[in-house]
């Protein structure tokens, strides 16, 4: 698997939902995709109580783990990335070891094409492109975690935050 993407998975008024939960955390600044980066970015971490307690975070998780996973990977880590126009995301991978995987959940449920935002996947030289995913409402990427990547930071046409949260994957013995 390299790259998976879904999009109508999740219901229009889900989509809403899921916005309108996650627009509200106190984000913090500083979460750096690598140690060495000297820009960081938006985070707020959406932990096992935030998971059971706020209804349609936990539906997306369910989602994942009945259309994507199929129950065959548990979750590392969640947390919502908030991405401003002038933000500096770079590149990196989330893992560098066989059976970790990423979903990222597209969350605005409005995007245009002019306010960029895509995610951009590069080969393993980091030299090229290999795929860009755009940031869809409602969309889900899977793909293997040790894909290098990097999120593309909104237009100065955006007025909007680009929102997207991002689930690490273990795969589960067996699985």
């Amino acid at each position: 698997m390299q790259f998976e993407v879904y999009d109508n998975l999740v219901p229009p008024e889900l989509v809403k939902a899921i916005f309108e939960s996650i627009h509200q955390p106190a984000y913090k600044f500083g979460q750096k995709s690598n140690p060495g980066d000297t820009f960081g970015f938006w985070i707020a971490h959406i932990t096992e109580q935030s998971l059971a307690s706020v209804k349609p975070l936990n539906q997306l998780a369910t989602i994942v783990d009945d259309n994507i996973t199929k129950g065959g990977f548990d979750v590392q880590r969640m947390y919502v990335n908030a991405y401003n126009f002038g933000d500096c995301p770079t590149v990196h991978s989330d893992h560098d070891a066989e059976g970790f995987c990423t979903v990222l959940y597209y969350a605005n449920p409005e995007w245009r094409l002019d306010w960029a935002g895509e995610t951009v996947f590069y080969d393993q030289q980091r030299k090229d492109i290999v795929k860009a995913i755009y940031p869809k409402p409602g969309r889900i990427a899977f793909f293997d975690s040790r894909i290098p990547h990097a999120a593309r930071a909104p237009s100065r046409v955006c007025d909007f935050i680009r929102y997207t949260i991002a689930m690490k994957l273990v795969r589960r013995p067996g699985g």
